[in-house]
């Protein structure tokens, strides 16, 4: 055997040299990535920058009685939508929590919206009195049972 057989023969010394050509190994050029490592297909998307819409307007307070403007900050459950949603900026993010509140206080907005899977409130019948049994001209008391009834 010559020098040169006996060293690739040799196990590699595991003081962190790597083999060429194994796991370890360098990107291949044209791999399943393609040459820049990026999978082939994926679009690259770029986030449009939200703008603030109070900004824009020119709003520097937000009215509370507004409840067209609050409820498109408002998520179908009730809770505040983040500004990472919205676009809004810091400053008219905190004026418009204030404002949402406010209009939760006189019911303007609801504090919160329908569950997906709650059952529908129970229909109320005019009349009944409050435990929801219907009137006694509906159902006649029984008889005594000597007495014949009377028709």
């Amino acid at each position: 055997m010559s020098e040169d057989q006996k060293q690739t023969s040799a196990p590699a010394p595991s003081g962190g040299q790597r083999r060429e050509g194994g796991p370890g190994a360098g990107r291949r050029e044209g791999g399943p990535g393609g040459p820049g490592g990026r999978p082939r297909g994926k679009r690259q998307y770029f986030r449009k920058k939200k703008v603030c819409k109070f900004c824009v307007e020119k709003m520097d307070f937000i009215d509370y009685k507004r409840a067209d403007i609050l409820s498109q900050f408002v998520q179908e459950r009730g809770k505040i939508l983040p500004r990472r949603m919205t676009g809004v900026c810091a400053r008219h993010q905190r004026g418009l929590g204030v404002a949402i509140k406010r209009a939760r206080n006189i019911a303007l907005l609801p504090f919160s919206g329908s569950a997906a899977n709650t059952q529908a409130p129970r229909a109320v019948t005019p009349g009944a009195p409050h435990g929801g049994h219907a009137p006694a001209a509906a159902h006649p008391a029984p008889a005594p049972a000597g007495e014949a009834p009377q028709a």
